[in-house]
């Protein structure tokens, strides 16, 4: 045991005197070594800068990783999840666009070009990615190439690469006596170096001072070790190449922020997906590292920029991909041919010709810009459906459902959905004109004349299909209350709580009672219901507030939403019954009195008491059509603005379609017996 202990003594020994005695051979040999002349100050300086560099790759690199991930990893995590962003497909999966993320709060987005600390971490100024499910094996073979082909090699073992620090005061030099005047070289920016640049967003500037450029530099030695252990823990190289293909700047807006990742830059320049782009477009998006690709045109010195970089990412960069990285000589030459058809001209951002059409006709003044801005597409061609699918995500999630969700289907059609809301628009600004007059003061149903205190009441115009798939969809306001009332939300988890629901259902209440007394089996539609509150005559028409007591007729009743008789024959059922049918269909009772007596079922579910969001409503109606229609053997879940999702990852995605199972079975609430009592009802 002491032999060993010897060893590692004198073996942490020489590790720390080898270096010691080497630094100070140097000194004696070059800087005080008279033969050498004025030459001893030029050699002296090579030598220490050698040994730095040395050092910085070999010794600190590696300690700074180590040390650095240890208590450095949360904040990567959290910068990689602030980045997350959430695309959306319409009915026909054509691509809508991003949340963007300031619609939730401002936890979700640090758009102010600043840092700020949120908790115990920062948020350093966002920029947004859809998560690549599959990573597209052609694009990081030639980004490896051309950014970092000795990534974990003897060149660079930690995320700094050995020559590109020799290399500084060449280019120093040389940039210098080209310029003029002081200027720092270049030296290569490794993978994890550019990820510290996106991290911080400390991208390179043309007006950057020299000691800028220095200190930006110092920094991203200092984190880019970090960054590399983080994502290549116990050897898989997954993780970094998830940031390379989620996290890299690719394409650049004109006049608006840049595109980062393969996913959004894929569907904005070539209108797919990632996981269908050729090998050759994989190779274009590789290319467009550090050259992004500029969208839309502009001045004519704009133009023929755009123009340059086009081709000079297409016929430089990833042609020479194509002939380095491709070793079967005739896809080699089908990549090339097809590299040489797309350099004649730039791309324009991909739209699909209907919502582009849309686009045009319901979003002129947004049309261009919403063609490479993915946030813009989406709260054209889905102003407020948007904000209903994600309460839909909240309503599993909470607030954090950005975390857990990549893409949402809906089950819109853009398109169409875009004509209705317009009719929809139409028809209530019809409406005011009409009954304009007979509204509070202060509102209108217009909503070209909402606003400058004026209210428009929250219109909720919902269809679905026989599948409880909503296929149009209109809301007045941005509340989302279709989904549920605002103060209903839990503020500290997103979250909606039924049991905090307080908006009554009114007269839709009598639903139940239909319900309720059909599947006892004792009536038909004509029988009598005794009526308190009776006219003395006209008992077959609607006529109400009478003092006599008399009986109605129960098609009578149901078809004028009379109060008295229903509520009369609906007690006789029995509450327990009743309350087992309001607790079914998920909805709430209403507070007890000032005497602490509770409402009576039938009562609360007559005069629509009970309180339910409007879109347990609909789904009552949806299970009453289904039990009288006759397919009401299969379960009917709540209408839903969501036909399939992707999950960020497999936890997630099971929880979605977790949340999505269960419902009701219409004929399991209403007996088929009864199905067709209530049609007359109703």
């Amino acid at each position: 045991m002491v032999f060993v202990l010897r060893i590692f003594t004198r073996l942490i020994e020489a590790l720390v005197t080898v270096p010691v005695r080497a630094a100070a051979s140097a000194i004696v040999n070059l800087a005080y070594n008279p033969r050498l002349g004025w030459l001893r100050y030029p050699i002296f300086g090579a030598g220490a800068y050698v040994g730095f560099a040395i050092l910085l790759v070999y010794v600190a690199a590696p300690l700074r990783g180590m040390i650095g991930a240890t208590y450095e990893a949360s904040t990567l995590s959290y910068a990689a999840e602030r980045w997350a962003a959430t695309a959306i497909y319409d009915q026909r999966g054509d691509f809508v666009g991003l949340y963007d993320p300031r619609l939730d709060s401002e936890r979700d987005v640090n758009s102010s070009g600043r840092a700020i600390r949120i908790a115990r971490h920062v948020a350093n100024p966002d920029h947004k990615a859809i998560p690549v499910l599959d990573i597209p094996e052609d694009y990081w073979r030639c980004l490896l190439y051309h950014e970092d082909r000795y990534l974990g090699g003897w060149r660079n073992p930690y995320g700094i690469d050995l020559v590109g620090v020799l290399k500084i005061p060449y280019t120093t030099v040389m940039r210098t006596l080209r310029t003029g005047r002081p200027s720092l070289g270049v030296g290569g920016s490794t993978l994890p170096m550019q990820f510290v640049r996106v991290i911080y967003k400390t991208p390179p500037r043309t007006d950057e001072s020299p000691w800028e450029k220095l200190g930006r530099k110092m920094r991203e030695w200092w984190m880019a070790p970090v960054v590399y252990h983080h994502l290549t823990r116990g050897g898989d190289l997954t993780p970094l190449k998830e940031w390379a293909a989620n996290h890299i700047w690719l394409a650049q807006r004109t006049g608006g922020a840049p595109l980062h990742g393969v996913e959004v830059t894929s569907q904005i320049v070539f209108g797919k997906d990632a996981r269908d782009l050729t090998t050759a477009e994989q190779f274009v998006l590789a290319s467009a590292v550090n050259k992004p690709i500029i969208l839309l045109p502009g001045s004519d010195r704009l133009n023929r920029v755009r123009l340059d970089r086009w081709q000079y990412i297409t016929e430089v960069r990833a042609t020479r991909c194509a002939s380095e990285l491709i070793r079967d000589p005739d896809l080699q030459k089908q990549v090339v041919s097809e590299l040489i058809q797309m350099a004649s001209g730039p791309p324009d951002p991909q739209v699909r010709p209907r919502l582009q059409a849309a686009l045009e006709s319901f979003g002129p003044q947004y049309a261009k810009r919403a063609e490479a801005n993915p946030y813009i597409r989406a709260q054209t061609l889905m102003p407020t459906s948007q904000l209903g699918i994600r309460e839909e995500m909240k309503s599993v999630f909470g607030y954090t459902w950005r975390n857990h969700v990549r893409t949402v289907r809906t089950t819109l059609d853009a398109a169409e959905n875009l004509r209705f809301r317009d009719a929809i628009k139409r028809t209530l600004t019809q409406l005011d004109k009409r009954y304009g007059s007979r509204l509070k003061p202060g509102f209108t149903l217009d909503p070209a004349r909402g606003g400058g205190g004026r209210r428009v009441p929250d219109v909720v115009v919902v269809a679905a299909d026989s599948e409880n798939r909503i296929v149009r969809y209109y809301e007045a306001t941005s509340t989302a209350s279709y989904f549920g009332s605002p103060f209903a939300r839990d503020a500290r988890t997103g979250r909606y709580d039924p049991e905090r629901e307080g908006r009554a259902v009114a007269s839709v209440g009598k639903m139940i009672s239909a319900i309720a007394i059909a599947n006892q089996g004792r009536d038909t539609h004509r029988a009598l219901y005794v009526d308190t509150s009776a006219p003395s005559r006209g008992l077959e028409t609607c006529r109400r507030n009478g003092t006599l007591r008399r009986g109605r007729r129960a098609e009578v009743a149901f078809a004028c939403s009379l109060n008295a008789p229903i509520a009369w024959r609906t007690a006789r059922v029995g509450q327990s019954q009743v309350r087992d049918l309001i607790d079914r269909l998920g909805f709430t009772m209403p507070p007890t009195g000032p005497n602490d007596q509770p409402t009576p079922p039938s009562t609360a579910a007559v005069r629509g008491f009970i309180a339910g969001a409007p879109r347990r409503v609909h789904h009552m109606a949806s299970t009453v059509l289904a039990a009288v229609g006759g397919w009401g053997s299969e379960q009917l879940g709540q209408p839903t603005l969501v036909t399939e999702f992707v999950g960020r990852d497999k936890a997630s995605t099971k929880k979605l379609e977790a949340s999505r199972e269960g419902g009701l079975r219409p004929s399991e609430v209403i007996r088929p017996v009864a199905a067709p009592l209530v049609a007359k009802f109703l």
